[in-house]
């Protein structure tokens, strides 16, 4: 069975940490329903592939997610991250931001 990989990028902003997850598979697509749009780019995603691992790592580390995928959402389902009640799909593609308030 071949390893999930994702698109990575790091974003920081005024003191603000954001890390974009992304299924590989989705880079590329747009998606849409509704009044709402989601354009899945490696611009914003980022051209840093990492694998599932390095994926997990991330999510267990950073403070503000931004993930778009299946894979990557189901992983942070796992991690218990997120509730599944918080996660949103469009065209059968799951999306989710997560931020931990830690004291």
């Amino acid at each position: 069975m071949a390893s999930k990989s994702f698109h990575f990028r790091s974003i920081t902003d005024a003191n603000i940490h954001i890390v974009n997850i992304c299924d590989t598979v989705n880079i590329g697509k747009t998606i849409s329903e509704g009044d709402y749009e989601i354009e899945i780019t490696e611009d914003y995603f980022g051209g840093t592939v990492i694998d599932e691992n390095q994926a997990i790592e991330l999510l267990k580390k950073s403070d503000t997610l931004n993930l778009v995928g299946n894979d990557i959402v189901d992983l942070a389902i796992n991690l218990e991250l997120v509730s599944i009640e918080s996660i949103k799909k469009i065209e059968g593609v799951s999306f989710v931001l997560i931020y931990k308030f830690l004291q």
